[in-house]
């Protein structure tokens, strides 16, 4: 760009370019872009406009038998592997090996919280067996940067994540419920910016002591979302935290069935729940999954209505969703033992291949960021 221009016309030209690849390219050109770019106000604001990046499907699997990484003298574990697949017209030819930071690699087979503005959550325990930690890691695939943040190693802890749809700022929240004492349940978050935890008003108590989270969450609209069961009442609750207000929203009870497993997941910005059944046909059970969708429609308690189901699938083998709706297999919790990652065409409702093998595989779609650019990379606060 010509030196003639005024830089401020310059960083206005800046501001609308969207890509983020070509963003971090443009970093090299001069100090003064660098230093533009890589500002807090512009991070925010391509954040806050970023509403046509492209899409990813990040893949987190390990192989069976080879890659297996020796971290002390008494630790092994498999070597996790993460793969990202461009979700476009031309899936899934367009795949790459994000770079992945040491904060990430501390951690053994972390279990993929959720995604959010191109942030994603990994919760887990790093692999040293002796001096082993909690952690939470905020990771953005595309530039290759995270955070971790400590965490105690409770049961009765439940874990949120999101940005905050206003400011941008990265959250974690932290419900701490005390099961084994007649305390009440309590809330804090921790913002990035501020790099530390605060309390936040409890304004919906969790009182029940059999109330069971399910280990998965959704953070939808800055909204994060959570599938959790009673024991006592037999009844299946969604909870909500408003990342930009820190409220609680008010619990919504879902239509229960005996004998069926559920859990959620979400199409585009859309909450889904997972119905698994079986149904015994000549001496048989055959598995299925019914997807029903969250409809709001205006009204205070939303409804759910079914989209359609899957033949075939084991407990938790449906991981995610394209943005078309498909659904992303992992038949290897089917059939126990190492195969290939699937999408499910829901057209001709046939199951074809990613050319992606191995087991255990767990999925998050995220887009493009630029968030974390201007932390340092691999810091771990306490």
């Amino acid at each position: 760009m010509s030196d003639n221009i005024p830089f401020e016309l310059q960083a206005e030209i800046i501001k609308r370019v969207l890509p983020v690849k070509s963003l971090i390219r443009f970093r090299s050109v001069s100090k003064q872009w660098k230093s533009l770019i890589d500002s807090s106000e512009f991070i925010t604001h391509h954040t806050l406009n970023n509403k046509t990046q492209p899409q990813h499907l990040l893949v987190r699997y390990i192989t069976g038998g080879t890659g297996y990484t020796f971290v002390s003298t008494d630790t092994c574990f498999p070597e996790d592997k993460y793969v990202s697949i461009v979700d476009d017209d031309n899936f899934p030819h367009h795949k790459f090996s994000p770079v992945v930071p040491p904060t990430v690699k501390l951690l053994g087979r972390p279990f993929m919280l959720d995604c959010s503005h191109g942030l994603v959550c990994l919760l887990g325990y790093t692999r040293d067996r002796v001096n082993r930690k909690k952690l939470v890691v905020v990771w953005n695939p595309l530039i290759g940067k995270s955070v971790g943040i400590e965490i105690p190693d409770r049961a009765d802890i439940v874990i949120g994540f999101g940005v905050c749809p206003k400011t941008s700022d990265p959250k974690i929240l932290k419900i701490s419920r005390f099961v084994d004492s007649e305390a009440e349940a309590t809330a804090e978050v921790f913002t990035l910016s501020s790099r530390a935890w605060r309390n936040v008003p409890m304004n919906m108590p969790f009182k029940s002591k059999s109330l069971q989270f399910f280990n998965t969450q959704v953070v939808i609209d800055g909204v994060i979302y959570w599938l959790t069961y009673d024991n006592i009442t037999d009844k299946f609750t969604i909870y909500s935290f408003d990342l930009a207000s820190e409220e609680f929203g008010e619990a919504v009870d879902f239509p229960y069935s005996f004998g069926r497993l559920y859990n959620i997941s979400k199409i585009n910005d859309s909450l889904v729940v997972l119905s698994h059944h079986c149904v015994v046909t000549n001496s048989t059970p055959k598995p299925f999954c019914d997807v029903l969708m969250m409809l709001k429609n205006g009204v205070p308690k939303p409804s759910f209505t079914e989209l359609f189901t899957v033949n075939d699938v084991g407990l938790n083998s449906m991981i995610g969703f394209r943005k078309n709706g498909q659904p992303i297999m992992d038949r290897t919790k089917t059939h126990g033992y190492d195969g290939e990652l699937e999408v499910y065409d829901l057209c001709s409702e046939r199951m074809n291949g990613l050319g992606i093998y191995g087991s255990l595989f767990r999925m998050s779609s995220f887009t493009e960021s630029l968030l974390l650019l201007n932390h340092s990379d691999s810091i771990i606060y306490p």
